[in-house]
């Protein structure tokens, strides 16, 4: 078969991460239409089929699923490191407004970043509340 005419592969298969134990298998049955809507939701969040059942059936309580805590901690932990990255230019500035008595021009700008990143963090926490 020539590239032209292999059609592309809609959806690639992924697996759950590796789990401690036996794996256990459930046959789950679904309407055509619940079947799309689960795809859609695979090509969406580039999660497995079982993994967004299982969260969804053992997290649904919580009204949060495993997929969306991760999420929310890949988040965090990306404001944290662009926080700690700010917090190095305050530094910097701060040492040279002490040492010469000015007050750069830039640090007007890194100081709105940190302000920024911290409204970012109120907002992610907020939504954690809720």
């Amino acid at each position: 078969m020539s590239e032209e005419q292999k059609s592309p592969r809609r959806f690639t298969r992924r697996r759950r991460a590796n789990i401690a134990g036996d794996t256990q298998y459930v046959r789950v049955s679904m309407s055509q239409r619940e079947r799309a809507q689960l795809a859609v939701l695979e090509e969406r969040t580039g999660r497995s089929p079982s993994e967004i059942l299982v969260s969804a059936a053992l997290y649904a309580e919580n009204s949060e699923s495993l997929a969306e805590r991760r999420a929310m901690a890949v988040e965090f932990m990306a404001a944290r490191r662009y926080l700690a990255a700010l917090s190095n230019n305050v530094n910097q500035l701060a040492r040279h407004a002490n040492a010469t008595d000015e007050f750069p021009e830039a640090a007007r700008v890194v100081l709105t970043r940190v302000r920024a990143i911290a409204e970012r963090i109120n907002g992610m926490l907020d939504s954690m509340v809720r």
